[in-house]
């Protein structure tokens, strides 16, 4: 078989693959799971099928879902540090104050979420880097060790 064929015949496999997964097209696909619960007066929005059975589950935990009235309330209080380069992330976030960077954490159901800076609220937190072990631990140029976890 000569290179060409070759290279079509993969062409064609990659077009059927992407086709058949709902990618490689111009539509509108959308992928994304999201489900509902509203609870008084507030309404959540689950985006992944692990927050959505904790919020409808018997605790009723939606820390991990999107408010569909997002707050302004702004993450202020600082996380603990009971020893020294240990910080202790809690579930209505925190601020943590690391050697060489601020970040913004909070746990929830699906584990630790942490996003760069500081101001933030707890819907932007959702968009952070997720660490589903529920820490975190950083190695630093001079060996010191960073570590973050949930409290």
């Amino acid at each position: 078989m000569n290179m060409k064929k070759i290279v079509m015949a993969l062409t064609v496999m990659t077009s059927a693959v992407l086709t058949a997964c709902g990618g490689g097209s111009s539509g509108s696909f959308n992928s994304s799971y999201e489900k509902e619960f509203t609870f008084g007066t507030q309404t959540y929005i689950c985006r992944s099928e692990k927050a959505a059975n904790a919020c409808g589950g018997a605790s009723q935990d939606c820390s991990a879902c999107d408010l569909k009235t997002p707050s302004t309330n702004v993450i202020t209080a600082v996380c603990a540090e009971p020893i020294a380069n240990t910080h202790k992330v809690t579930t209505a976030g925190c601020v943590l104050k690391l050697t060489n960077d601020t970040q913004t954490g909070i746990c929830t159901s699906e584990g630790l979420r942490l996003l760069s800076g500081s101001n933030l609220t707890k819907e932007q937190l959702n968009k952070g880097a997720l660490f589903t072990s529920g820490s975190l631990k950083i190695t630093l140029a001079n060996n010191v060790t960073e570590t973050i976890t949930c409290n």
